[in-house]
């Protein structure tokens, strides 16, 4: 009889461990999914992001992902079964930025396309594959905000390029720094901080401006068409939204952008004297 319930008692704690085997294997792989939501990139293969400079949003009903890669927006689609995770070929926008950053860029999209696996905890999410993590990212608290208090600190930023045959004037301001180069491959350039009284100044002339027209400007001479002639454009990122004029005569810009496109050129000149 003792030996019938001690097999019992083996029985019945060998049930009970391959029971808790199995339930913790089950939380293991237990099916994530992704939410409705903005992250802001913390990391790209170890190294720490500012938040803010790179972004994912997901919509799980669509399918589709859409973000800022640091200096190109980009779009793709995506599908999950379990904890797997697949993006389709990530396309973007064709805006010439500064090596580092679009170094930085090159490296979240590499993260994305090797991504194998997801994870959601809480208000992190983390991609990954067999060799170990690859990003992370905290989920963005939306604030509702009216046109004009969009985040100009660090989602602002102005853009001039000319070009001719012999010439390449490149500028990028936002409000802590500007960034100039006469290298058509900006390979080379000069970061400056940006000046408080001048930053002040193209929000101003920036709030002027309606910017869904900037697309729609026509230019008030068009020497720019012919060959050699210098020609200009001018280009106002808000977020991840680029407001890009068409080209025009480099120094006879469309007179509702001229004020702006003049502070620009000043603040250029300003900065490269001694």
């Amino acid at each position: 009889m003792k030996k019938v319930l001690y097999l019992f008692i083996i029985i019945l704690t060998l049930s009970s461990c391959n029971s808790s085997k199995t339930a913790l294997e089950k939380k293991d792989t237990m099916p994530q999914t992704i939410p409705e939501a903005t992250y802001l990139i913390t990391e790209v293969k170890s190294e720490t992001i500012n938040p803010g400079a790179l972004s994912i949003a997901f919509n799980p009903t669509t399918g589709k992902v859409t973000g800022h890669g640091g200096c190109n927006s980009f779009f793709t689609t995506y599908t999950t079964e379990g904890n797997e995770i697949v993006f389709s070929p990530i396309a973007a926008s064709k805006k010439l930025c500064p090596k580092a950053i679009s170094q930085l860029e090159n490296d979240y999209f590499t993260a994305l396309k090797q991504a194998t696996h997801f994870n959601v905890n809480g208000a992190t999410i983390s991609f990954s594959n067999t060799k170990g993590p690859l990003a992370k990212g905290q989920l963005q608290i939306e604030a509702v905000k009216t046109p004009k208090e969009v985040d100009y600190k660090d989602r602002l930023r102005v853009k001039y390029e000319s070009f001719s045959r012999t010439d390449f004037d490149f500028i990028l301001l936002s409000q802590t720094q500007a960034i100039t180069s006469k290298d058509k491959g900006l390979q080379k350039t000069t970061i400056t901080p940006m000046p408080a009284d001048d930053w002040k100044a193209l929000k101003e002339l920036i709030d002027a401006i309606e910017l869904s027209e900037v697309t729609k400007l026509t230019p008030p001479s068009t020497a720019h068409q012919y060959d050699g002639a210098p020609h200009a454009s001018l280009a106002i990122t808000v977020g991840d939204i680029e407001y890009a004029s068409p080209a025009f005569d480099h120094g006879n810009p469309p007179k509702s952008i001229e004020a702006l496109v003049n502070k620009v050129l000043s603040i250029k000149e300003n900065l490269r004297k001694p």
